[in-house]
């Protein structure tokens, strides 16, 4: 009798395709930025130093691309700064957060500063990626055809045009075929550098890192001056830290060592190959890499990888701005979620029109790619030295890493990044002054916004009595009660919110039921703790409710509505009355604020979203009670 075999087929766990998806993810999304750099990086080196293109001048820079990428990437970001998380999650705002948990002293406030000129930063990366990254994709066209080059501007406006009016549709429709494009952009640009390297072997020698060093010792100056260039090739390292909540650090890793950074190694050294071979590629030594036939589809694949890079950067820009407002750091503004799946998946309409107008402001400016390169990387370069200098504060006094430890691996990426940043800022007049005003601009609006927000929280303090105090003294000479039940919003849970105030100034009576609510925003971008919400009972009938919301949630009162019918604090069918109060600023010779920065606050605060807006109230159920404050 034969032996019966049978084939045993192990099932794929669900946990298994998440993985794989979540890595799929990360080549789509994280790196975007970066994996579109060799479009521009090694021309920008030899544009920016002025450079002969002769052999020396390609080994050296091809191998201070490999260093870079390999130092900054590779060795900071994958191998430390993806190990400081908030909760999971990562970015400027996430990393400022957690700092200001540490035991700073008299500094407890640099985290907060330093967050907020990451903010200003990264909008400025925000704006410059879309318009260098999509402009650097048509300007293959001029290859085809010198026709071209007349409707170049044109073109990429429209294309980001519609980049920006699709954004409502969400990142999550948008993005669905993103890790399918970026797998075939690696793999083509990988493959093209690969056969250049065959037929130009000699290219090889830029591995060894003795041809960085002749190359400093070589160009004196105009190396340093190259460098700006070279920064170009880490654009986008950022976005491994702003996406770690969303693919996770293993995803992140593995994508990166074994798929992204080979496709991108093969493709700065095919490149050189070329320019060994063609010193006169320089014009344009990435399209060059492909016959004339193949430049049709490498340029619309390179425009679908380059909108990939910009829809990555403006969702991180959504993100952070959404974040800021529930830091108060900015104004409230209307904010659609496009996910029931993907909590971050946020778009605001206003954030996306200023976004818009600015980054077409800026390829109308600069009119080239090469233009650009100038002004792109003192956003990103100052975004990377206040994350080194933030996570090493969370590795002195977190991790609690002995100081040689400390000097020893953050003192050279701390050089690397001034390095940068002063490379950078040497071409301020030649256009680095676009990318340090849009920082100061929104630097400049968030001091505004938190001035005269702390104007408006210091009258309400002076006045304001404690809420169980105010209720004991008071509720006898207000105590006719209606049916029904009042909910007020107050922004501190132990003061008497101004909507009380000013209704029983008014109105002179109160309901049967009271609910004071009190929308708390934590350091942590979710908080799933068992007392997210929590009450106490001040007398009859009067509750406290403490709601706290993590600062990537949606503070959606209807949440905390139902959990009170859970407690039954509220009944089913119980009809409610939310009271609140909008704070109205006016300008006086008060010493808050002056000039142009009041008249701002005062044009902040009118296009402020209306609370019963922000927090989703039903209009037919709220009573908003205006407050004047001078500011």
């Amino acid at each position: 009798m034969k032996p019966i075999s049978k084939t045993i087929s192990v099932p794929i766990t669900q946990q298994s395709l998440a993985h794989k998806s979540l890595i799929i993810g990360a080549i789509g999304i994280v790196y975007g930025d970066i994996g579109t750099s060799p479009l521009y990086a090694l021309k920008s080196c030899f544009i920016m130093g002025n450079l002969p293109v002769d052999e020396p001048n390609v080994l050296g820079l091809i191998s201070i691309i490999m260093l870079t990428l390999f130092l900054i990437v590779s060795i900071k970001y994958v191998s430390f700064v993806l190990k400081v998380d908030n909760h999971g999650e990562g970015g400027i705002l996430a990393l400022s957060s957690l700092c200001s948990k540490l035991n700073l002293g008299s500094f407890k406030a640099l985290p907060i500063i330093l967050g907020i000129i990451g903010c200003g930063l990264f909008f400025g990366d925000g704006v410059i990626t879309p318009a260098i990254s999509i402009l650097s994709a048509v300007e293959g066209l001029k290859l085809i055809s010198p026709v071209f080059s007349e409707h170049i501007i044109w073109l990429t406006i429209v294309i980001l045009l519609g980049l920006f009016y699709i954004q409502k549709k969400g990142s999550g429709y948008i993005g669905q075929f993103f890790g399918p494009i970026m797998i075939i952009w690696f793999l083509t640009i990988g493959l093209l550098g690969l056969a250049q390297i065959i037929q130009t072997p000699f290219i090889l020698k830029a591995l060894n890192p003795f041809y960085a060093i002749q190359f400093f010792y070589n160009n004196g100056f105009l190396a340093l001056k190259a460098m700006g260039g070279i920064f170009l090739v880490v654009t986008g390292a950022e976005a491994l830290y702003a996406d770690l909540g969303h693919f996770g650090k293993k995803s992140i890793t593995l994508s990166w060592h074994y798929f992204v950074l080979p496709a991108l190694l093969l493709s700065y050294l095919g490149q050189g190959a070329l320019l060994l071979q063609t010193p006169e590629a320089i014009s344009n030594p990435f399209y060059l890499l492909v016959p004339k036939i193949g430049l049709y589809p490498l340029i619309i694949l390179s425009t679908l990888a380059t909108i990939i890079a910009s829809q990555a950067i403006i969702s991180g820009v959504f993100s952070i701005a959404w974040q800021a407002i529930m830091f108060n750091y900015l104004p409230r503004m209307k904010v659609i979620h496009t996910s029931y799946k993907q909590i971050g998946q946020v778009y605001l309409p206003a954030i996306n029109t200023i976004l818009c107008i600015f980054t077409i402001m800026a390829v109308l400016g600069f009119r080239s790619s090469e233009n650009l390169a100038v002004a792109y990387g003192l956003s990103v370069s100052g975004s990377m030295l206040i994350t080194t200098m933030m996570v090493l504060l969370v590795a002195y006094l977190k991790w609690e890493w002995k100081l040689y430890k400390i000097a020893l691996i953050f003192i050279p990426f701390i050089c690397l990044d001034l390095l940068f940043i002063i490379t950078n800022l040497a071409k301020f007049f030649e256009g680095a002054w676009y990318a340090v005003l849009l920082t100061l601009m929104i630097i400049y609006t968030i001091r505004v916004w938190i001035q005269g927000n702390k104007a408006i929280i210091y009258q309400g303090t002076i006045h304001h009595k404690s809420l169980e105090k105010f209720m004991t003294d008071y509720i006898k000479k207000y105590n006719q009660r209606i049916p029904g039940t009042a909910v007020f919003m107050t922004r501190d849970p132990n003061k008497a919110p101004n909507s009380l105030l000013v209704h029983l100034r008014h109105n002179k009576f109160l309901h049967e039921k009271l609910i004071f609510v009190s929308v708390i925003t934590t350091d942590s971008p979710f908080d799933h703790h068992k007392d997210k919400f929590s009450f106490d009972l001040l007398s009859a009938n009067q509750y406290r409710i403490n709601a706290k919301f993590g600062f990537k949630e949606d503070p959606n009162l209807h949440k905390i509505i139902h959990w009170a019918k859970s407690q039954k604090l509220i009944e089913k069918d119980e009809e409610l009355s939310f009271f609140l109060s909008k704070g109205i600023a006016v300008s006086s010779p008060q010493p808050f604020l002056s000039g142009f920065s009041e008249t701002f606050y005062i044009y902040l605060s009118k296009n402020s979203l209306a609370a019963y807006e922000f927090y989703k109230i039903p209009h037919d159920k709220v009573i908003e009670l205006g407050v004047r404050y001078k500011i």
